[in-house]
């Protein structure tokens, strides 16, 4: 699967309150990031930068269960920071939470495509309604600073939709069909809720 964010594969985001940016509880509580969900494979991997590999090192992997740390909301954790000069903007930091599973430890070297976490709903994730699994990824110029813009790295806009699903796409070509072969397959195609097009001039679409 090809990969060019946070996961391998299509990437979801599912809400709007997932977005950067967004504000949730009747605007008291600002999105500092991201919310991603994997959709073929629940690895998190150390991402891209516009399609670019990127390095660094991890100096945190961990959970937080003091309260009075504004951290425990993540859960289980990494933060990766970058090595210097490798993009123009003026991130520094990157930040998977909500894990399951953590697959690296502090002081350790990533670069784009290794596994860091499994995707989760630990931390306040598991308080959302309905809770689901999922990455906040965020970015940040200084280790406790504001989170910047994500999209760059997250391989994907800051809205919601399913993206990378291009990729999972395949044509076939065949040649012409008896009237039997027709009315099967598109028996098949509304057993599926699936949608055919030109049965009859071997133009299929969603099937």
């Amino acid at each position: 699967m090809r990969q060019t964010g946070v996961f391998a594969g299509r990437v979801r985001v599912a809400y709007p309150y997932a977005r950067y940016g967004m504000t949730r509880g009747g605007g008291t509580v600002w999105h500092g990031g991201l919310d991603l969900v994997g959709m073929d494979d629940a690895t998190i991997r150390m991402p891209y930068y516009k399609g670019r590999r990127i390095t660094g090192r991890v100096v945190r992997a961990r959970q937080v269960t003091d309260r009075r740390d504004k951290t425990w909301e993540w859960g289980w954790y990494v933060c990766v920071r970058l090595d210097a000069a490798q993009t123009p903007d003026a991130v520094n930091f990157l930040y998977f939470a909500h894990c399951a599973r953590l697959l690296v430890q502090a002081g350790q070297k990533v670069a784009s495509g290794d596994a860091l976490a499994v995707m989760g709903n630990t931390g306040n994730a598991a308080l959302a309604d309905p809770p689901y699994k999922h990455c906040h990824f965020e970015v940040r110029a200084a280790a406790g600073g504001t989170g910047l813009d994500p999209t760059a790295y997250a391989g994907c806009e800051n809205a919601v939709g399913v993206y990378g699903a291009a990729d999972k796409r395949q044509v076939i070509t065949i040649g012409p069909v008896t009237q039997g072969d027709a009315d099967a397959v598109l028996a098949v195609c509304q057993t599926r809720g699936l949608v055919a097009q030109g049965l009859y001039k071997s133009e299929w679409r969603d099937c």
